[in-house]
Protein backbone atom coordinates (compact mmCIF):
# COMPACT_ATOMS: atom_id res chain seq x y z
CA UNK A 1 0.00 0.00 0.00
CA UNK A 2 1.76 3.71 -0.81
CA UNK A 3 1.86 5.79 1.55
CA UNK A 4 -0.76 9.19 1.30
CA UNK A 5 0.91 12.12 0.21
CA UNK A 6 -0.20 15.48 2.30
CA UNK A 7 0.76 18.85 1.84
CA UNK A 8 4.01 20.51 3.20
CA UNK A 9 3.04 23.68 4.42
CA UNK A 10 6.34 24.66 5.39
CA UNK A 11 8.19 22.95 2.22
CA UNK A 12 5.81 24.69 -0.06
CA UNK A 13 7.07 28.02 1.75
CA UNK A 14 10.95 27.66 1.29
CA UNK A 15 10.38 26.14 -2.51
CA UNK A 16 8.47 28.85 -3.41
CA UNK A 17 10.95 31.51 -1.60
CA UNK A 18 14.04 29.28 -3.37
CA UNK A 19 12.49 29.79 -6.42
CA UNK A 20 11.75 33.06 -6.85
CA UNK A 21 15.10 34.32 -5.37
CA UNK A 22 17.06 31.22 -7.22
CA UNK A 23 15.61 30.21 -10.26
CA UNK A 24 13.81 33.20 -11.40
CA UNK A 25 13.76 34.97 -14.64
CA UNK A 26 16.02 37.66 -15.38
CA UNK A 27 14.40 41.30 -15.71
CA UNK A 28 14.41 40.96 -19.06
CA UNK A 29 11.91 37.91 -19.28
CA UNK A 30 8.37 39.92 -19.51
CA UNK A 31 10.02 42.60 -22.18
CA UNK A 32 8.55 42.03 -25.29
CA UNK A 33 8.35 43.83 -28.89
CA UNK A 34 5.09 45.68 -28.96
CA UNK A 35 3.43 48.54 -30.83
CA UNK A 36 2.89 52.01 -28.75
CA UNK A 37 -0.37 51.93 -29.95
CA UNK A 38 -1.49 49.70 -27.63
CA UNK A 39 0.51 50.77 -24.50
CA UNK A 40 -1.57 54.04 -23.39
CA UNK A 41 1.12 56.58 -22.12
CA UNK A 42 4.80 55.26 -22.45
CA UNK A 43 8.41 57.20 -21.86
CA UNK A 44 11.45 56.47 -23.88
CA UNK A 45 15.03 55.35 -22.37
CA UNK A 46 17.45 57.45 -23.28
CA UNK A 47 18.20 61.48 -23.53
CA UNK A 48 18.51 62.19 -26.97
CA UNK A 49 18.62 60.29 -30.33
CA UNK A 50 22.15 58.93 -29.91
CA UNK A 51 21.16 56.88 -27.26
CA UNK A 52 18.88 54.89 -29.39
CA UNK A 53 20.54 51.75 -31.05
CA UNK A 54 19.71 51.32 -35.02
CA UNK A 55 19.98 47.85 -36.51
CA UNK A 56 19.68 46.55 -39.81
CA UNK A 57 17.22 43.58 -39.85
CA UNK A 58 15.34 41.52 -42.58
CA UNK A 59 12.39 39.85 -41.90
CA UNK A 60 12.10 36.07 -41.91
CA UNK A 61 10.11 32.80 -41.18
CA UNK A 62 10.97 31.55 -37.89
CA UNK A 63 10.35 27.78 -36.47
CA UNK A 64 6.97 28.23 -35.60
CA UNK A 65 6.36 29.75 -39.09
CA UNK A 66 5.69 33.89 -37.68
CA UNK A 67 7.32 36.37 -39.92
CA UNK A 68 9.89 37.88 -37.30
CA UNK A 69 12.63 40.67 -37.46
CA UNK A 70 16.36 39.32 -37.38
CA UNK A 71 19.19 41.50 -36.74
CA UNK A 72 22.13 41.31 -39.15
CA UNK A 73 25.40 41.76 -37.54
CA UNK A 74 28.12 41.25 -40.14
CA UNK A 75 31.30 43.15 -40.70
CA UNK A 76 32.21 42.02 -44.02
CA UNK A 77 30.87 43.46 -46.99
CA UNK A 78 30.72 40.82 -49.27
CA UNK A 79 29.40 38.25 -46.37
CA UNK A 80 26.86 40.82 -45.82
CA UNK A 81 25.81 41.08 -49.91
CA UNK A 82 25.53 36.79 -49.65
CA UNK A 83 23.16 37.59 -46.52
CA UNK A 84 20.77 39.51 -48.33
CA UNK A 85 20.68 37.89 -51.02
CA UNK A 86 19.38 34.44 -48.70
CA UNK A 87 17.15 37.15 -47.70
CA UNK A 88 15.67 37.83 -50.65
CA UNK A 89 16.99 41.49 -50.95
CA UNK A 90 14.06 42.29 -47.81
CA UNK A 91 16.13 44.45 -45.12
CA UNK A 92 15.33 47.44 -42.69
CA UNK A 93 17.01 49.99 -41.05
CA UNK A 94 15.16 49.68 -37.46
CA UNK A 95 15.13 51.69 -34.06
CA UNK A 96 15.50 49.21 -30.67
CA UNK A 97 13.65 51.63 -28.48
CA UNK A 98 13.65 50.60 -24.78
CA UNK A 99 10.11 51.62 -23.40
CA UNK A 100 8.31 51.95 -20.63
CA UNK A 101 4.47 52.33 -20.03
CA UNK A 102 2.73 54.52 -17.32
CA UNK A 103 1.56 51.35 -15.34
CA UNK A 104 5.49 50.19 -15.56
CA UNK A 105 5.27 47.54 -18.70
CA UNK A 106 9.10 47.77 -20.04
CA UNK A 107 8.90 46.56 -23.85
CA UNK A 108 10.63 47.32 -27.14
CA UNK A 109 9.35 49.36 -30.10
CA UNK A 110 11.03 48.58 -33.63
CA UNK A 111 10.25 50.97 -36.19
CA UNK A 112 11.90 51.29 -39.27
CA UNK A 113 13.58 54.94 -39.43
CA UNK A 114 15.35 54.52 -42.93
CA UNK A 115 13.27 53.80 -45.92
CA UNK A 116 13.88 49.89 -47.64
CA UNK A 117 11.38 47.79 -49.31
CA UNK A 118 8.33 48.76 -48.35
CA UNK A 119 8.89 51.50 -46.27
CA UNK A 120 8.08 54.87 -46.77
CA UNK A 121 10.19 57.51 -45.92
CA UNK A 122 7.14 59.03 -44.09
CA UNK A 123 6.74 56.68 -41.90
CA UNK A 124 10.54 56.91 -40.72
CA UNK A 125 10.95 60.66 -40.04
CA UNK A 126 7.73 60.43 -38.26
CA UNK A 127 9.11 57.41 -36.01
CA UNK A 128 12.06 59.08 -35.50
CA UNK A 129 10.34 62.41 -34.47
CA UNK A 130 8.04 60.46 -32.40
CA UNK A 131 11.07 58.56 -30.57
CA UNK A 132 12.22 62.05 -29.82
CA UNK A 133 9.60 63.55 -28.07
CA UNK A 134 9.35 60.59 -25.80
CA UNK A 135 12.73 60.91 -24.43
CA UNK A 136 14.18 62.48 -21.74
CA UNK A 137 11.92 61.45 -19.03
CA UNK A 138 8.95 63.25 -21.76
CA UNK A 139 5.86 60.93 -21.08
CA UNK A 140 4.06 60.45 -24.75
CA UNK A 141 1.04 58.68 -26.60
CA UNK A 142 2.58 57.04 -29.63
CA UNK A 143 -0.52 55.96 -32.54
CA UNK A 144 -0.15 55.21 -36.29
CA UNK A 145 -2.06 56.92 -38.15
CA UNK A 146 -1.34 55.28 -42.04
CA UNK A 147 0.99 55.90 -44.45
CA UNK A 148 -0.44 59.25 -45.33
CA UNK A 149 0.50 60.67 -41.95
CA UNK A 150 2.78 57.59 -40.74
CA UNK A 151 3.31 57.99 -36.36
CA UNK A 152 1.59 60.60 -34.53
CA UNK A 153 2.94 61.77 -30.87
CA UNK A 154 1.64 63.80 -28.34
CA UNK A 155 2.53 64.83 -24.98
CA UNK A 156 1.10 64.17 -21.65
CA UNK A 157 -0.34 67.53 -20.39
CA UNK A 158 1.13 66.97 -16.32
CA UNK A 159 3.60 63.97 -15.76
CA UNK A 160 6.88 66.14 -14.76
CA UNK A 161 7.06 64.35 -11.99
CA UNK A 162 6.17 60.55 -12.82
CA UNK A 163 9.58 58.24 -13.58
CA UNK A 164 9.63 54.93 -15.22
CA UNK A 165 11.24 52.44 -13.40
CA UNK A 166 13.84 51.01 -16.09
CA UNK A 167 15.01 46.89 -15.20
CA UNK A 168 18.44 46.83 -14.36
CA UNK A 169 19.84 45.17 -17.68
CA UNK A 170 22.03 46.52 -20.08
CA UNK A 171 20.55 47.35 -23.80
CA UNK A 172 22.90 44.88 -25.17
CA UNK A 173 21.23 42.18 -22.47
CA UNK A 174 18.02 43.12 -23.20
CA UNK A 175 18.18 42.85 -27.12
CA UNK A 176 20.02 39.72 -26.50
CA UNK A 177 16.93 38.58 -24.45
CA UNK A 178 14.24 39.73 -27.01
CA UNK A 179 16.02 38.64 -30.15
CA UNK A 180 17.26 35.76 -29.08
CA UNK A 181 18.08 33.49 -31.95
CA UNK A 182 17.52 35.88 -34.33
CA UNK A 183 20.69 37.66 -34.63
CA UNK A 184 22.13 36.87 -37.50
CA UNK A 185 26.14 36.56 -38.18
CA UNK A 186 27.01 34.18 -40.59
CA UNK A 187 25.44 32.19 -43.99
CA UNK A 188 23.89 28.77 -42.10
CA UNK A 189 22.08 30.87 -39.49
CA UNK A 190 18.93 28.33 -39.85
CA UNK A 191 16.40 31.59 -40.74
CA UNK A 192 18.33 31.92 -43.51
CA UNK A 193 18.33 28.17 -44.75
CA UNK A 194 14.73 27.55 -44.40
CA UNK A 195 14.44 30.90 -46.52
CA UNK A 196 16.57 29.37 -49.53
CA UNK A 197 14.52 25.98 -49.10
CA UNK A 198 17.61 24.27 -48.01
CA UNK A 199 17.37 21.55 -44.92
CA UNK A 200 18.02 22.82 -41.34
Amino acid sequence: MTEKIKFNKNLSKKLSLDTMTDLGPSDTQGIEIKSPGKMHWLTIKGETWDDIQTVLTTELYDPDGELSDFIIQVEDKSLLEKILNKADDRYSVKAIVRCCNWFGTEFIWTPSIKAGQGNSKLAGDSAKKAIEKGLNGNWVKIRWNGNGTGWNCWNHPGAENKKAEWSKMSDEDVIDSVFDDRIITSLDHEALIRNTGAKV
